[in-house]
């Protein structure tokens, strides 16, 4: 459990990380860049608060058959 607990965050680390800045692009311009980057289909793009910021919540059908969530801050 803890080795599975340290592979999934180690991966998202390095999903989050290798994702580029999304700094003044609009939610579908966001959508696309994370569409492109991962190779996947979009299942969903919404605009949220998160922390008293906005975000972006893209969430994606990636090409391995797992769902992953992205939140961009969308300044």
């Amino acid at each position: 459990m803890k080795y599975t607990f340290l592979a999934i965050t180690l991966f998202l680390s390095t999903t989050l990380l290798s994702l580029p800045t999304y700094a003044g692009q609009s939610l579908t311009e966001a959508a696309e860049s994370v569409k492109q980057r991962t190779g996947g289909r979009i299942l969903s793009a919404k605009t949220s608060q998160s922390g008293g910021q906005r975000v972006y919540k893209i969430k994606v059908l990636l090409p391995s058959g797992k769902v992953q969530t992205f939140t961009i801050n969308a300044k």
